[in-house]
């Protein structure tokens, strides 16, 4: 029986004894290693637990509630009396589902297996127990292959919630132990162990979401309540804690089953050694089949399945916002290869934080164009490496002003089938689609060309002399003008005006625009040809600036975040950023248009509304793998991608995505007539850029010239030839003939003028075929540069 010692105890005898622990722990394994003296331990100790404050009840009190909380996100949209609309809970909507109060809400099995494999002697011990330590330390400094872990619960929980620091070094380690022994001091053992089972992660439950506490881990696993479980059920969730995720049954790995069942049944195995269960219990729990008890997707109803797209993109975004409210640097983190780790943290401090998160999603924007996308449209399947892969379509309803996703349509599939997110999280090749904003935007811009500007498209080497750049046609046009090119994408064009402005500066243009070019990245990069593609709303957002005056602005889904108390932790803040002038991007605006008008999206032109302006651009990648249109009207952005989710070629037609496009539109504003009203014009802002012969003045003068020569020499042949029969028939005139018939009366021939044959407005133009064989791509469109890059129009 533990002695009845006042919990509080003085500061002075707390940190004496804790470092006593420490200095037990650190000593031996200095005699272990050699390290020294008590006094360098002793100093060690100082060092790295100079800046732990000293907890108070208060301190852990408060660490321990958050357990408790949940946090919520909201829809932009506000019920009758002015309220956002709720979405949902980032845990379930009953808290009391989520989280025991008491240990008698727990199954005996699971409080017993998580003691043989974690911690046998839990009502022993006073936060620590020392030969575990070291022992773990021998193993660890020992590169051991067999590590039997050194923390009790009160660590774990300690490591869990009030450190929230998951590193291994001797810094984290010594403040874990001296804080386990000072909580042991403040609860007794039942209280520790409930809050223990309450913070213990899972991974990810059949539902799709993360489970935290083991009613969260009963109801995602097996859908029973703690206290229901099956022996063989407690031992598996008592034998993922310290690898959750390689031992989750529910990952796309079938091994992780495998893993987990052998990690059951040495829990089970712990369980029988300690005599905590009978053999007779441990041969039924050994035969007990684990895989038929597991739960079912369709089971849960809540938040996560009413909108599990939208919860979680909330997921990430909220952890982000709040890693910015903490002042940290993502893009620094990212470098630095902790960028995953830190965000998981975060998440789980979005989750469990009690907050308040505000969203730019309008609910019903959102349902709206979810169920007008796939209307008149066929969706086709095929097989691959024996799994099925239908047809998907990601879309987004971006405000040019500010940057907000209003709304986004993530895939056609029903998220039991299909997770990804092909509108906010999957990245695809952008093919043509690229081309407003590597190449003619920017050499706008830098005066390299200007709309009427003329260049040749002809046949075109590649720099690395490998082979040439050609239309998918075969054919070539000659000198035509920029606005020209565009409309009809054509790529040589597109290339050489690339090469003409320099890659790096396109690429710094691409960087301003939110899209991250990759340093393998060359000249095919004009026409799509990419190592990395973009995700729908990344690229809807760079095509908002142009509507937007030239000023970019970052896309985002959290408007505000307030704590439980609705104190204002985080707001976002709109900040365009300049990147091109009001010129250029009315200009390019100008041009777009006519791609929507009688270009390669004419077809979207004809299925409008009446009285709307619409401004983009189309994108076809190689073979018609991935199908773009993304087009703008003064106030909103609309981009929209379909394709597979492994490379493989559309067997939908091209318009696909189009048709898609014009679906998504005229929901949208039959929705919100007054977000994207009728008749309103893009802004000009006067003025215009300078008239610019382009970088290809002389040789397009030229080839003029010596057509026009060609044409002159052909019109002097032609009329000698005409002349000389006409002085033929003169003599055979005047040649005296018998005959005394009418003479036959002739016509004069006729020419009529050649014309050159007009592109389709709908031609969708390429670069010609692959050069090696077809292999799908993953559901990121990553693609090896080297490869013919097929681009469309």
């Amino acid at each position: 029986m533990r002695s009845k010692t006042n919990p509080f105890l003085s500061l002075t005898a707390q940190v004496f004894k804790g470092i006593g622990y420490v200095l037990y722990f650190f000593l031996a394994v200095s005699l272990i290693v050699s390290m020294g003296s008590i006094g360098v331990a002793a100093g060690m100790v100082s060092a790295m637990t100079k800046d732990q404050r000293i907890y108070q009840k208060t301190n852990f009190k408060k660490d321990l509630d958050s357990l408790f909380q949940t946090s919520y996100a909201y829809f932009q949209n506000t019920d009758k009396n002015g309220n956002p609309v709720r979405i949902g809970s980032f845990r379930y909507e009953d808290n009391e589902r989520k989280l025991i109060r008491s240990k008698n809400e727990v199954s005996p099995f699971l409080i017993n297996a998580f003691f043989a494999i974690e911690d046998k002697d839990f009502y022993k011990h006073n936060g620590i127990v020392p030969r575990s330590l070291i022992r773990a330390s021998y193993q660890q400094l020992a590169d051991s292959k067999v590590t039997t872990g050194g923390s009790t619960l009160t660590q774990q929980l300690v490591k869990n919630i009030i450190l929230k620091d998951s590193r291994k070094d001797l810094d984290r380690k010594t403040k874990e132990i001296i804080l386990a022994l000072r909580l042991e001091r403040m609860y007794n053992k039942d209280q520790i162990l409930v809050y223990y089972m309450n913070s213990v992660f899972f991974g990810e439950g059949a539902h799709g979401r993360k489970m935290y506490g083991v009613q969260a881990a009963a109801q995602g696993l097996f859908n029973k309540n703690a206290k229901d479980l099956e022996l063989a059920q407690a031992a598996y969730i008592a034998g993922m804690v310290q690898r959750p995720n390689d031992l989750n049954p529910f990952s796309e790995n079938p091994k992780n089953l495998e893993r987990g069942y052998k990690r059951m049944k040495l829990v089970l195995t712990k369980m029988l050694e300690q005599k905590r269960i009978t053999k007779a219990e441990y041969n039924q729990a050994i035969h007990f089949d684990i895989k038929a008890s597991l739960a079912k997707a369709d089971q849960f109803d809540y938040a996560y399945q009413k909108f599990p797209y939208i919860m979680f993109a909330l997921e990430n975004a909220s952890a982000e916002a709040l890693m910015k409210a903490d002042h940290l640097d993502i893009q620094k983190l990212s470098e630095q290869g902790k960028y995953r780790k830190t965000l998981a943290e975060y998440k789980k401090k979005a989750a469990t934080g009690g907050y308040h998160f505000y969203t730019t999603i309008d609910e019903n924007l959102y349902s709206s164009i979810n169920n007008a996308a796939t209307r008149n449209l066929d969706f086709h399947t095929r097989n691959y490496k024996g799994k099925k892969s239908t047809e998907q379509l990601g879309a987004t309803v971006i405000n040019n002003k500010t940057g907000a996703v209003l709304a986004f349509v993530p895939g056609t599939s029903e998220f039991s089938k299909n997770q990804k997110d092909h509108a906010l999280d999957v990245q695809r090749q952008p093919g043509s689609a690229i081309k407003p904003l590597l190449v003619y935007g920017p050499a706008l811009e830098e005066g390299v060309i200007s709309p009427s500007s003329q260049i040749i498209d002809e046949p075109l080497r590649k720099s690395d002399g490998s082979g040439y750049y050609k239309n998918s046609s075969g054919n070539y046009r000659g000198p035509v003008d920029v606005t020209t090119a565009l409309k009809h994408s054509y790529n040589i064009p597109a290339i050489k005006t690339f090469n003409a402005l320099g890659h790096e500066k396109g690429f710094n243009y691409l960087r301003k625009l939110g899209l991250n070019p990759d340093k393998k990245d060359g000249e095919a990069a004009a026409i799509g040809g990419m190592t990395h593609g973009f995700t729908v709303e990344k690229m809807s957002a760079a095509f908002a600036t142009f509507a937007n005056q030239g000023y970019y602005n970052e896309p985002y889904i959290i408007s505000k975040i307030t704590d439980s108390n609705g104190k204002v932790v985080w707001e976002h803040e709109t900040n365009p950023q300049k990147v091109f002038s009001e010129q250029t991007a009315y200009e390019m605006t100008n041009m777009l248009k006519q791609v929507v008008s009688s270009g390669t999206a004419a077809y979207i032109n004809s299925r409008l509304p009446s009285g709307y302006s619409v401004a983009g651009k189309t994108g076809t990648t190689s073979d018609e793998k991935d199908l773009w249109f993304v087009g703008y009207t003064p106030e909103i952005t609309l981009g929209v991608w379909g394709g597979y989710d492994y490379n493989f070629r559309m067997k939908s037609n091209q318009y696909f995505t189009k048709q898609a496009w014009a679906n998504i539109f005229r929901a949208a504003v039959k929705n919100k007539p007054d977000l994207i009203p009728r008749k309103t014009a893009f802004k000009d802002p006067g003025g215009s850029l300078e008239k610019v012969c382009g970088f290809e003045c002389g040789k397009v003068k030229a080839v003029i010239a010596k057509k026009q020569q060609e044409e002159m020499e052909k019109k002097k042949q032609e009329e000698a030839k005409k002349l000389a029969e006409q002085q033929k028939n003169k003599s055979l005139n005047q040649q005296p003939s018998n005959n005394t018939s009418v003479p036959e009366f002739h016509f004069p021939k006729i020419e009529f003028p050649t014309t050159d044959q007009q592109p389709n407005p709908n031609e969708e133009q390429s670069n010609g075929q692959n050069e090696q064989n077809e292999q799908p791509n993953d559901q990121n469109g990553e693609m090896n540069q080297e490869d013919q890059y097929q681009s469309d129009g």
